[in-house]
């Protein structure tokens, strides 16, 4: 996929240490809390990612969301599996929740790049451990309600509004005491799939986790 001189860049793995919450990395020490965890903890239980958001891997999430290199899931497909394998396989999850776009962003991408990174996953699961996962990737259980602006340039309390009650549970008993696991392209502020998490929780999830591709 990528020539010597790209590879050059480096695709750094998402790797200890970081926030045992929001993921956070560190340079040094050891995983814990950051001080935004600590003051102002969101409805996400933990998130983790496949890699961290330096090098090439701007620039390959560039082609892939808006210039449509779908290709490149072949690659995904595997950095997301891993991940999804190292940071939960032991833990008990109903529904993988791809975060949805909302009807019109949909139709001008043509795809919903979330839905994308797990599409195989269950594949994969099955591929390596000879039996069916105990969860389900369903894409429909949260729906994207409002047309938000888009959230480049603006600073976390901006973003927080902009997205404020911008999701909808489209079946409340399937999330009553459920383990979702929200997934992502990437995860920065942690806006976006903060108030995905707050929906699902105000629904009854029991707990809400996040998967994402890139972890800025």
């Amino acid at each position: 996929f990528f020539c010597a001189a790209c590879r050059t860049k480096g695709i750094p793995e998402f790797s200890p240490p970081f926030c045992d919450k929001c993921g956070q990395r560190f340079d040094t020490g050891e995983n814990h809390l950051c001080e935004t965890c600590l003051t102002d903890p969101s409805d996400i239980h933990q998130v983790r990612a496949a890699l961290v958001y330096q090098g090439l891997v701007p620039d390959i999430l560039a082609l892939f969301k808006y210039h449509a290199r779908l290709s490149l899931t072949r690659c995904f497909d595997a950095w997301m599996f891993h991940a999804f394998d190292r940071y939960f396989s032991g833990t008990k999850i109903h529904w993988i929740v791809p975060v949805p776009l909302h009807p019109k962003k949909l139709r001008q991408r043509g795809f919903n790049q979330s839905a994308l990174l797990v599409r195989r996953l269950a594949d994969r699961y099955v591929a390596k451990y000879g039996t069916r996962p105990a969860w389900q990737v369903n894409p429909t259980l949260l729906k994207r309600v409002r047309h938000t602006a888009s959230q480049t340039g603006l600073d976390n309390t901006s973003r927080k509004t902009n997205l404020k009650n911008a999701f909808q549970v489209t079946d409340d008993t399937r999330i009553q005491g459920a383990n979702v696991l929200l997934v992502d392209d990437v995860f920065t502020t942690g806006a976006t799939c903060g108030e995905a998490a707050r929906t699902l929780a105000a629904a009854g999830a029991e707990q809400v986790d996040v998967l994402v591709l890139a972890r800025a």
